[in-house]
């Protein structure tokens, strides 16, 4: 070990040789990697790519991230020396009932656990977590994990491991623990900006919840846009919530949700917003002939498969005893304000205009004429499906009638 000049004239100890070899990774982080755009991946394989050019011999480096996120619970990101690069894997909420989690070291450390340190280069090294086993068996002599602790009191964890003979030394634990107070800063720099758009993508959509991030955030701001007014209602539930226990009827809601929403997100199409037992989504699209027509038949494609799904549900509803539930949907397309509407201090990003009144009023139909999907005349004439008429009809509000058709 070297011997470092020191302040006071005694020797340097390991924590002083860290501190010097971790000087250029600190400074890299908060100077340079605090001001480029939150991507994980890309920051974690600079950040081991640093620690490896600092002396850390690293074969394998592994972070842990606990999220805040409705479907996940937390993120693993995996570099490994002899890869193209990290890999990112998300973990649902179910995973920490799992075995893999309850006999894993980020268990450990999620809850406020010690260091865990195993020398697989040892003899007598014990193989508590089952994974050491794995890395072992990939010729890993050394494995560290570590908490990283940010502010809230939450913790994530990293993890490094070696194949160089004799596996860490101090001063490779050393400059690690000295680097993550900065790299803990940027990480949760980073998690902010992600979890803010995961949250505003769950509540408002993907490409509503992006302009919103990027500013459109007061009353007013938004664009006029073309696009394909989505509408659809649940019919039958409001009797099935007579007849249900409340926590089953929220149940049987989000399934029946979850059947209506899908489609539109894989058709396309972005949910703005459930309304009681309504989903109101729209399919942007331009004013050209071939856009129009790739967004109604996405949209139709979507009112398709939503009542189908909804329709599958009926089999479960059967076990309750309660009525069954069926959904309509009304589709119209037009010219819509896109943006914020509501008080100062309390805003709404959604779609509103003579389009949106129209698909709204057109959906009660479906029940008056015993249809699943009812689309306007302007829809029918974008889209390139076969459609047979329904008639002329009249919608308050709106004073000339309107012909409306369902698909043929």
């Amino acid at each position: 070990m070297s011997a470092l000049a020191h302040p006071a004239g005694r020797p340097a100890t390991v924590a002083d040789e860290a501190a010097v070899r971790a000087a250029p990774i600190v400074d890299w982080l908060l100077h340079s990697e605090r001001l480029k755009p939150g991507r994980m991946v890309p920051l974690m394989e600079r950040y081991a790519k640093c620690l490896a050019k600092a002396g850390l011999p690293l074969a394998r480096m592994s972070l842990h991230l606990r999220q805040l996120h409705p479907q996940l619970a937390a993120r693993s990101l995996v570099w490994d020396a002899d890869g193209d690069g990290a890999t990112e894997l998300g973990h649902e909420h179910s995973v920490q009932d799992h075995q893999s989690y309850q006999a894993s070291p980020v268990k450990i450390i999620f809850e406020g656990g010690p260091p865990v340190r195993r020398r697989l280069i040892d003899p007598d090294c014990p193989l508590d977590f089952p994974i050491l086993q794995d890395f072992k068996d990939a010729g890993l002599v050394d494995y560290v994990m570590l908490p990283i602790e940010v502010s809230g009191g939450d913790v994530h964890g990293i993890s490094i491991a070696t194949r160089a003979s004799g596996g860490f030394q101090d001063i490779d634990i050393a400059t690690l623990e000295a680097t993550l107070p900065a790299f803990g800063a940027i990480l949760e720099l980073q998690q902010l900006r992600r979890t803010a758009r995961d949250l505003l993508s769950t509540y408002v959509g993907p490409n509503t919840g992006e302009l919103i991030f990027s500013g459109a955030i007061r009353p007013g701001d938004g664009e006029i846009i073309h696009a394909v007014v989505w509408y659809c209602d649940l019919r039958g539930f409001t009797a099935l919530s007579e007849c249900v226990p409340l926590p089953e009827v929220i149940s049987i809601l989000n399934k029946c949700f979850d059947r209506m929403a899908q489609p539109v997100v894989a058709n396309g199409g972005e949910i703005l917003k459930f309304i009681g037992d309504a989903v109101l989504a729209i399919f942007p699209c331009d004013t050209g002939a071939d856009a129009v027509c790739s967004a109604a038949d996405a949209a139709i494609a979507a009112a398709e498969a939503a009542v189908a799904g909804v329709a599958t549900l009926n089999q479960d509803l059967g076990d309750t005893g309660g009525p069954l539930v069926h959904c309509g949907v009304a589709i119209h397309i037009g010219e819509v304000m896109y943006g914020n509407v509501g008080a100062a201090d309390r805003l709404d990003f959604t779609v509103i205009g003579p389009a949106v009144n129209l698909a709204t009023r057109m959906e009660p139909l479906c029940v008056q004429l015993d249809q699943t999907i009812v689309v306007s005349t302007c829809l029918a004439k974008a889209s390139q499906r076969e459609f047979r008429t329904l008639g002329q009809h009249a919608f308050k509000g709106i004073a000339k009638k309107e012909e409306v058709f369902t698909l043929a």
